[in-house]
């Protein structure tokens, strides 16, 4: 009985397994012999091996149609060129796990063999390790090491940095000498211009510009811009005169500059009176003591008592400018307190600007002689300012930080410059201030009395 049971058991267990086995037909193709795969595939996709239909040359490793035509000697695809280079850049080295006995029949794609048999037959076909160019490479170049000796730009160990300081300082002694010179004018003229409007010099040492009496004694408020500024405008045309490299600039150029600048220096030369006078958040000084007011609370007696229905009109309109000019300019100057070869820099920066701004008849206002020249006077200067603070005693990694606060205050004057010119046009529309026909011609561009 229980063999009777162990017999049928295995009957079924016969049947199930024929129902489930595949058998081939005697017209099938034979089934290929199994070639192993290679684990790290360098592309994925469809293989393209070359047929008897194809038209074009056979890439000499894998098959392919090597449509991108001769590489490292042989024809080949750009799969076998980028593989060849990997493998040899790279500096690999792969090993076959079968001992360099995989199916290499051209019935067999080459990208599907393994790395070290695959590099082997790119070798076998006439690859050349000697028709790389490591320097055109991106993974060439990652690893390339440029010794100190061979490199052109590389510092001499023997020379310590004092030395070059020392020795690059001595080279800038021209650029130093270059900017007191035009420090010492600056001064000059400034100092002048106190005098022509009856401000007194002072002997303290500290004080660089206009040396006013610093209270508010004689002080008004201003009833009219344009008579102000006509002083500024005078000097304004002797400073710029006096100036290394703008005598030679073109006249259409110079013009050009002169007008650009006049409200600047203006801004930067009544910025620099308001920072010396005592602190007052609403109150803006122009170089003859007369003074513009933001707001009308808490103002120092002096200032209150010149104040009129029709002055604070005036002032009222002007309210939101003088705020500015004094957020802009005369409150960083307090902060940073620039001394006399800074606000020199600062000023001869602004004034030579280069441009490529052209004339209503298409000429460019400068020439390339002019753009030259300026360039060659803005690096000069700013080579100056930076012997200059070397020469000091100033730490050398505190000398970039210094001259980027410096520079940045020409930010605010060039804001307040421009808005300034606006202010200018709408005084001079409504009539609510006149302008002489110097200072007309060279803040306008007039050339007839306002």
């Amino acid at each position: 009985m229980k063999l009777s049971t162990t017999a049928n058991t295995l009957i079924v267990c016969i049947c199930s397994l024929h129902h489930n086995m595949t058998f081939c037909d005697p017209m099938d193709p034979p089934i290929p012999e199994y070639t192993h795969l290679d684990h790290e595939q360098e592309e994925a996709g469809p293989s393209t091996t070359k047929t008897e239909e194809d038209d074009g040359p056979c890439c000499l490793v894998c098959g392919r149609v090597a449509n991108t035509g001769h590489h490292y000697g042989v024809t080949a695809c750009l799969g076998c060129k980028t593989f060849f280079r990997r493998v040899v850049l790279q500096k690999n080295s792969p090993k076959c796990k079968y001992k360099n006995q995989c199916r290499l029949e051209k019935s067999v794609n080459a990208k599907r063999l393994c790395r070290s048999c695959r590099y082997k037959k790119c070798l076998e076909v006439g690859m050349t390790e000697d028709a790389l160019h490591p320097c055109r490479d991106v993974i060439g170049r990652r690893v390339r090491h440029h010794s100190v000796d061979s490199s052109p730009i590389s510092t001499p160990p023997s020379i310590s940095p004092q030395l070059s300081i020392s020795k690059m300082i001595s080279l800038c002694d021209g650029d130093h000498e270059l900017l007191q010179t035009i420090t010492e004018m600056d001064t000059d003229i400034r100092t002048r211009t106190a005098r022509k409007l009856g401000v007194t010099d002072s002997e303290e040492e500290q004080i660089h510009f206009y040396s006013p009496t610093p209270d508010y004694t004689n002080v008004s408020v201003n009833h009219g811009i344009g008579p102000s500024l006509k002083v500024d405008i005078i000097y304004l045309k002797e400073w710029v005169n006096r100036i290394p490299g703008y005598p030679d600039l073109s006249a259409r150029y110079q013009e050009h500059l002169m007008r650009r600048f006049c409200l600047r220096y203006t801004v930067i030369e009544h910025g620099l009176y308001t920072a010396q006078m005592p602190y007052h958040k609403n109150v803006w000084f122009l170089s003859d003591r007369t003074c513009l007011v933001s707001e009308f609370e808490n103002l120092p007696e002096e200032i209150r008592r010149h104040l009129t229905p029709k002055v604070i009109r005036e002032q009222k309109l002007l309210a939101p400018f003088t705020e500015m000019l004094i957020h802009d300019v005369a409150d960083p100057l307090r902060k940073l307190k620039p001394d006399s070869i800074e606000i020199a820099t600062v000023k001869t920066l602004m004034l030579l600007k280069p441009t490529c701004l052209k004339e209503v008849e298409g000429e460019y206002l400068a020439t390339e002689s002019d753009l030259k020249t300026v360039n060659e006077v803005r690096n000069r200067v700013i080579a100056g300012l930076y012997t200059h603070y070397i020469k000091s005693g100033m730490d050398q990694e505190q000398v970039p930080i210094r001259i980027s606060e410096v520079l940045h205050l020409t930010g605010g004057v060039e804001v307040c410059a421009a808005r300034a010119l606006e202010e200018m046009h709408l005084l001079r529309v409504f009539n609510l201030s006149s302008f002489d026909q110097n200072s007309a011609e060279v803040i306008f561009g007039l050339y007839r009395d306002y």
